[in-house]
Protein backbone atom coordinates (compact mmCIF):
# COMPACT_ATOMS: atom_id res chain seq x y z
CA UNK A 1 0.00 0.00 0.00
CA UNK A 2 1.32 3.54 -1.12
CA UNK A 3 2.01 6.00 1.94
CA UNK A 4 -0.56 8.29 0.58
CA UNK A 5 -3.31 5.48 0.25
CA UNK A 6 -2.46 4.41 3.99
CA UNK A 7 -2.59 8.27 5.38
CA UNK A 8 -6.06 8.39 3.48
CA UNK A 9 -7.43 5.40 5.16
CA UNK A 10 -6.65 6.87 8.43
CA UNK A 11 -8.13 10.47 7.71
CA UNK A 12 -11.02 8.99 5.55
CA UNK A 13 -12.21 6.54 8.33
CA UNK A 14 -12.23 8.87 11.65
CA UNK A 15 -15.30 11.06 9.58
CA UNK A 16 -17.31 8.12 8.49
CA UNK A 17 -16.88 5.96 11.61
CA UNK A 18 -18.20 9.08 13.02
CA UNK A 19 -21.22 9.78 11.25
CA UNK A 20 -22.00 6.18 11.57
CA UNK A 21 -21.47 6.88 15.63
CA UNK A 22 -23.61 9.95 15.65
CA UNK A 23 -26.49 7.84 14.26
CA UNK A 24 -26.44 4.98 17.18
CA UNK A 25 -26.07 7.48 19.50
CA UNK A 26 -29.88 7.61 20.02
CA UNK A 27 -30.46 4.06 20.94
CA UNK A 28 -32.98 4.08 23.25
CA UNK A 29 -32.89 3.06 26.73
CA UNK A 30 -35.82 0.73 26.62
CA UNK A 31 -35.22 -2.55 26.03
CA UNK A 32 -37.67 -5.52 24.31
CA UNK A 33 -39.57 -7.03 26.61
CA UNK A 34 -40.46 -10.41 24.85
CA UNK A 35 -37.96 -13.63 25.20
CA UNK A 36 -37.30 -13.56 21.48
CA UNK A 37 -34.84 -11.74 19.96
CA UNK A 38 -33.15 -11.03 16.69
CA UNK A 39 -29.48 -12.12 15.38
CA UNK A 40 -27.79 -10.32 12.75
CA UNK A 41 -24.71 -10.43 10.59
CA UNK A 42 -23.07 -6.50 10.32
CA UNK A 43 -20.31 -5.30 8.04
CA UNK A 44 -18.43 -2.20 7.78
CA UNK A 45 -16.58 -1.48 4.71
CA UNK A 46 -14.43 1.60 3.59
CA UNK A 47 -13.11 1.91 -0.21
CA UNK A 48 -11.10 4.52 -1.56
CA UNK A 49 -12.41 5.69 -5.11
CA UNK A 50 -9.05 6.88 -6.53
CA UNK A 51 -6.25 5.83 -4.65
CA UNK A 52 -4.62 2.21 -4.27
CA UNK A 53 -4.50 -0.23 -1.40
CA UNK A 54 -5.96 -2.55 0.69
CA UNK A 55 -9.90 -1.66 1.64
CA UNK A 56 -10.22 -1.45 5.52
CA UNK A 57 -13.04 -4.50 7.14
CA UNK A 58 -15.20 -4.96 10.09
CA UNK A 59 -17.96 -7.64 10.17
CA UNK A 60 -19.50 -9.62 12.98
CA UNK A 61 -22.26 -11.09 14.12
CA UNK A 62 -24.65 -9.63 16.80
CA UNK A 63 -27.53 -10.99 19.30
CA UNK A 64 -30.36 -9.09 21.16
CA UNK A 65 -32.59 -10.71 23.30
CA UNK A 66 -35.03 -9.39 26.40
CA UNK A 67 -32.55 -5.98 26.46
CA UNK A 68 -29.30 -7.65 26.57
CA UNK A 69 -26.54 -7.53 23.81
CA UNK A 70 -24.14 -9.47 22.31
CA UNK A 71 -21.18 -8.13 19.62
CA UNK A 72 -18.60 -10.15 17.90
CA UNK A 73 -16.11 -9.14 16.06
CA UNK A 74 -15.05 -11.76 13.75
CA UNK A 75 -12.92 -9.80 11.15
CA UNK A 76 -10.90 -6.68 11.23
CA UNK A 77 -8.44 -6.36 8.62
CA UNK A 78 -6.85 -3.70 10.69
CA UNK A 79 -3.56 -5.08 12.27
CA UNK A 80 -2.84 -1.40 14.40
CA UNK A 81 -6.49 -2.18 15.93
CA UNK A 82 -6.58 -6.17 16.02
CA UNK A 83 -3.22 -5.03 18.21
CA UNK A 84 -4.51 -2.92 20.74
CA UNK A 85 -6.85 -6.14 22.30
CA UNK A 86 -10.06 -5.04 23.85
CA UNK A 87 -13.48 -5.68 21.80
CA UNK A 88 -11.50 -6.14 18.17
CA UNK A 89 -8.89 -9.37 19.29
CA UNK A 90 -9.35 -12.22 18.14
CA UNK A 91 -11.69 -14.21 20.94
CA UNK A 92 -13.18 -11.08 22.43
CA UNK A 93 -16.54 -9.75 22.46
CA UNK A 94 -18.97 -7.25 24.23
CA UNK A 95 -22.13 -7.92 26.37
CA UNK A 96 -24.38 -5.26 26.86
CA UNK A 97 -27.11 -6.14 30.08
CA UNK A 98 -29.94 -3.66 29.49
CA UNK A 99 -31.27 -4.16 33.06
CA UNK A 100 -27.70 -2.52 34.67
CA UNK A 101 -26.85 -0.70 31.94
CA UNK A 102 -23.40 -2.43 32.17
CA UNK A 103 -20.99 -2.76 28.79
CA UNK A 104 -18.70 -6.21 29.57
CA UNK A 105 -15.77 -7.07 27.40
CA UNK A 106 -14.94 -10.68 27.34
CA UNK A 107 -11.85 -12.04 26.65
CA UNK A 108 -12.25 -16.08 25.65
CA UNK A 109 -8.36 -16.59 25.07
CA UNK A 110 -7.13 -15.23 28.63
CA UNK A 111 -10.45 -15.95 30.48
CA UNK A 112 -11.54 -13.15 31.73
CA UNK A 113 -13.91 -9.90 31.30
CA UNK A 114 -13.64 -6.76 32.03
CA UNK A 115 -17.04 -5.01 33.25
CA UNK A 116 -18.01 -0.96 33.05
CA UNK A 117 -20.42 1.43 32.12
CA UNK A 118 -20.56 3.39 29.63
CA UNK A 119 -18.56 6.29 30.37
CA UNK A 120 -16.04 3.33 30.93
CA UNK A 121 -16.35 1.91 27.73
CA UNK A 122 -16.68 5.33 26.18
CA UNK A 123 -13.21 6.25 28.19
CA UNK A 124 -11.82 3.01 26.76
CA UNK A 125 -12.37 3.50 23.09
CA UNK A 126 -11.32 7.39 23.20
CA UNK A 127 -8.47 6.50 24.52
CA UNK A 128 -6.76 6.53 20.78
CA UNK A 129 -6.98 10.59 21.67
CA UNK A 130 -3.08 9.65 22.98
CA UNK A 131 -2.01 8.67 19.91
CA UNK A 132 -4.19 11.11 17.39
CA UNK A 133 -3.92 14.32 17.77
CA UNK A 134 -6.95 16.88 15.98
CA UNK A 135 -7.26 20.51 15.54
CA UNK A 136 -11.16 21.52 14.34
CA UNK A 137 -12.50 24.99 12.83
CA UNK A 138 -15.26 25.81 10.77
CA UNK A 139 -17.48 23.06 12.17
CA UNK A 140 -21.21 22.69 10.52
CA UNK A 141 -22.80 19.58 11.07
CA UNK A 142 -26.79 18.67 10.54
CA UNK A 143 -29.61 16.28 9.58
CA UNK A 144 -32.54 15.85 8.21
CA UNK A 145 -35.27 13.58 6.62
CA UNK A 146 -34.95 12.31 3.06
CA UNK A 147 -38.46 12.07 1.40
CA UNK A 148 -39.71 9.45 -0.28
CA UNK A 149 -39.54 6.30 1.59
CA UNK A 150 -37.62 3.67 0.49
CA UNK A 151 -37.25 -0.11 0.80
CA UNK A 152 -33.77 -2.00 2.23
CA UNK A 153 -33.33 -5.47 1.41
CA UNK A 154 -37.27 -6.05 1.29
CA UNK A 155 -37.55 -3.79 4.59
CA UNK A 156 -39.55 -0.62 4.61
CA UNK A 157 -37.09 2.52 5.87
CA UNK A 158 -37.17 6.09 6.16
CA UNK A 159 -33.78 7.74 4.57
CA UNK A 160 -31.97 10.43 6.50
CA UNK A 161 -29.03 12.03 5.33
CA UNK A 162 -26.63 13.44 7.86
CA UNK A 163 -23.79 15.89 7.00
CA UNK A 164 -20.32 17.32 8.35
CA UNK A 165 -18.27 19.96 6.74
CA UNK A 166 -14.59 21.15 8.75
CA UNK A 167 -11.36 21.95 8.63
CA UNK A 168 -9.05 19.63 10.50
CA UNK A 169 -5.37 19.33 11.50
CA UNK A 170 -4.64 15.82 12.16
CA UNK A 171 -0.95 14.55 13.96
CA UNK A 172 -0.50 10.97 14.42
CA UNK A 173 3.29 9.70 14.80
CA UNK A 174 4.83 10.72 11.57
CA UNK A 175 1.75 11.53 9.99
CA UNK A 176 0.64 15.67 9.65
CA UNK A 177 -2.40 16.18 7.81
CA UNK A 178 -4.49 19.22 6.95
CA UNK A 179 -7.87 19.03 5.62
CA UNK A 180 -10.99 20.20 4.94
CA UNK A 181 -13.65 17.37 5.19
CA UNK A 182 -16.65 17.06 3.94
CA UNK A 183 -18.90 13.78 4.74
CA UNK A 184 -22.42 12.91 3.90
CA UNK A 185 -24.35 9.92 4.85
CA UNK A 186 -27.33 8.11 4.01
CA UNK A 187 -29.18 6.55 7.16
CA UNK A 188 -31.75 4.00 6.55
CA UNK A 189 -34.45 3.20 9.49
CA UNK A 190 -36.51 -0.24 9.16
CA UNK A 191 -39.14 0.68 12.27
CA UNK A 192 -39.98 -3.32 12.58
CA UNK A 193 -36.34 -3.75 14.27
CA UNK A 194 -36.57 -0.46 16.32
CA UNK A 195 -35.37 -3.03 19.13
CA UNK A 196 -32.06 -3.98 17.50
CA UNK A 197 -29.08 -2.95 19.36
CA UNK A 198 -25.78 -2.52 19.16
CA UNK A 199 -24.13 -1.71 22.66
CA UNK A 200 -20.68 -0.84 20.82
CA UNK A 201 -22.19 2.04 18.59
CA UNK A 202 -24.83 3.20 21.25
CA UNK A 203 -22.40 5.34 22.92
CA UNK A 204 -21.49 6.61 19.99
CA UNK A 205 -21.67 10.56 19.66
CA UNK A 206 -19.62 10.70 23.24
CA UNK A 207 -17.29 8.27 21.94
CA UNK A 208 -16.82 10.58 19.19
CA UNK A 209 -17.25 13.62 20.57
CA UNK A 210 -14.69 12.74 23.35
CA UNK A 211 -12.23 11.71 20.69
CA UNK A 212 -11.71 14.24 18.99
CA UNK A 213 -12.03 16.63 21.91
CA UNK A 214 -14.12 19.67 19.93
CA UNK A 215 -16.75 21.30 22.38
CA UNK A 216 -18.33 22.80 19.23
CA UNK A 217 -18.32 19.18 17.01
CA UNK A 218 -19.52 17.55 20.09
CA UNK A 219 -22.93 20.11 20.70
CA UNK A 220 -23.40 20.09 17.18
CA UNK A 221 -22.99 16.58 16.34
CA UNK A 222 -25.36 15.55 19.46
CA UNK A 223 -28.21 18.17 17.91
CA UNK A 224 -27.92 16.30 14.52
CA UNK A 225 -28.24 12.95 16.16
CA UNK A 226 -31.54 13.81 17.86
CA UNK A 227 -33.04 14.23 14.53
CA UNK A 228 -32.54 10.94 14.04
CA UNK A 229 -34.77 8.01 14.37
CA UNK A 230 -33.30 6.04 17.88
CA UNK A 231 -32.44 2.53 17.27
CA UNK A 232 -29.89 1.02 14.48
CA UNK A 233 -29.94 2.14 10.64
CA UNK A 234 -29.58 -1.88 8.70
CA UNK A 235 -27.93 0.48 6.40
CA UNK A 236 -25.52 3.16 6.11
CA UNK A 237 -23.71 5.04 3.34
CA UNK A 238 -21.34 7.08 3.90
CA UNK A 239 -19.28 9.38 1.15
CA UNK A 240 -16.16 11.16 2.32
CA UNK A 241 -14.03 13.96 0.76
CA UNK A 242 -10.78 15.13 1.69
CA UNK A 243 -9.14 18.64 0.28
CA UNK A 244 -5.56 19.43 1.28
CA UNK A 245 -3.91 22.62 1.38
CA UNK A 246 -2.84 21.93 -2.30
CA UNK A 247 -6.33 21.42 -3.70
CA UNK A 248 -5.39 18.03 -3.97
CA UNK A 249 -8.90 15.57 -3.22
CA UNK A 250 -8.72 12.20 -1.92
CA UNK A 251 -12.43 10.85 -1.63
CA UNK A 252 -14.04 7.02 -0.69
CA UNK A 253 -17.14 5.63 0.63
CA UNK A 254 -17.49 3.54 3.72
CA UNK A 255 -20.63 1.20 3.31
CA UNK A 256 -22.15 -0.04 6.91
CA UNK A 257 -24.99 -3.28 6.39
CA UNK A 258 -26.81 -5.19 9.10
CA UNK A 259 -28.19 -8.25 7.17
CA UNK A 260 -30.00 -11.54 7.59
CA UNK A 261 -31.73 -10.47 10.77
CA UNK A 262 -34.05 -13.55 12.32
CA UNK A 263 -36.38 -13.30 15.17
CA UNK A 264 -36.37 -16.59 17.04
CA UNK A 265 -35.45 -17.88 21.07
CA UNK A 266 -32.04 -16.84 22.12
CA UNK A 267 -30.26 -19.44 24.82
CA UNK A 268 -29.81 -17.08 28.27
CA UNK A 269 -26.34 -18.10 28.30
CA UNK A 270 -25.33 -16.28 24.88
CA UNK A 271 -25.11 -13.34 27.39
CA UNK A 272 -23.96 -14.62 30.31
CA UNK A 273 -19.97 -14.68 31.50
CA UNK A 274 -18.80 -18.13 30.87
CA UNK A 275 -17.86 -19.75 34.29
CA UNK A 276 -14.67 -19.95 36.02
CA UNK A 277 -13.81 -16.63 33.87
CA UNK A 278 -11.53 -14.06 36.37
CA UNK A 279 -12.50 -10.21 36.58
CA UNK A 280 -9.54 -7.71 36.04
CA UNK A 281 -9.17 -3.47 35.70
CA UNK A 282 -9.06 -2.40 32.35
CA UNK A 283 -6.56 0.45 31.75
CA UNK A 284 -7.42 4.15 31.83
CA UNK A 285 -7.07 7.08 29.74
CA UNK A 286 -4.77 8.63 31.80
CA UNK A 287 -3.01 5.16 32.53
CA UNK A 288 -2.42 4.72 28.94
CA UNK A 289 -1.07 8.15 28.43
CA UNK A 290 1.19 8.42 31.55
CA UNK A 291 1.36 5.24 32.91
CA UNK A 292 -0.66 4.42 35.94
CA UNK A 293 0.40 4.97 39.71
CA UNK A 294 1.97 1.69 40.85
CA UNK A 295 2.51 0.63 44.29
CA UNK A 296 6.24 -1.41 43.69
CA UNK A 297 8.49 -1.41 41.14
CA UNK A 298 6.98 -4.93 39.49
CA UNK A 299 3.41 -2.70 39.17
CA UNK A 300 5.19 -0.37 37.45
CA UNK A 301 6.94 -2.62 34.84
CA UNK A 302 4.38 -4.58 34.08
CA UNK A 303 2.18 -0.68 33.18
CA UNK A 304 5.33 0.21 31.20
CA UNK A 305 5.06 -3.38 29.23
CA UNK A 306 0.58 -2.42 28.68
CA UNK A 307 1.59 0.97 27.03
CA UNK A 308 3.89 -0.67 24.80
CA UNK A 309 1.04 -3.95 23.55
CA UNK A 310 -1.56 -1.21 23.30
CA UNK A 311 -4.44 0.90 24.70
CA UNK A 312 -6.41 -2.47 25.31
CA UNK A 313 -3.87 -4.61 26.11
CA UNK A 314 -5.39 -7.45 28.65
CA UNK A 315 -2.91 -7.75 31.77
CA UNK A 316 -1.66 -11.52 31.94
Amino acid sequence: MSQSASRWRVAAFIPAFTLFLAAKAATPSLAPSATKGITYDFSMVTVADNSKGKDFTMAGKGYVAGGNARIEFTIVNNPQMKAQGGPFSEGSYILFKGATREFIIVDTKQKHYAAMGQDGLMQMTSMLTNLVKFEMTNVHIDASRVLPDTTVDSYKAQHYRMTQTYHMKMSMVFIHQENDVNASGEYYYAHEFDDLINPYMSSGWSASTNFFNNPDYTNQLKAAAAKVPHGVPVLVVIHNTNTDKKGKTVSGTTTMHSTNLVRGDIPNSTFEIPAGYTKYEPPTQAGAAQGAPASDASAQTDTTKNKKRGMFHIPR
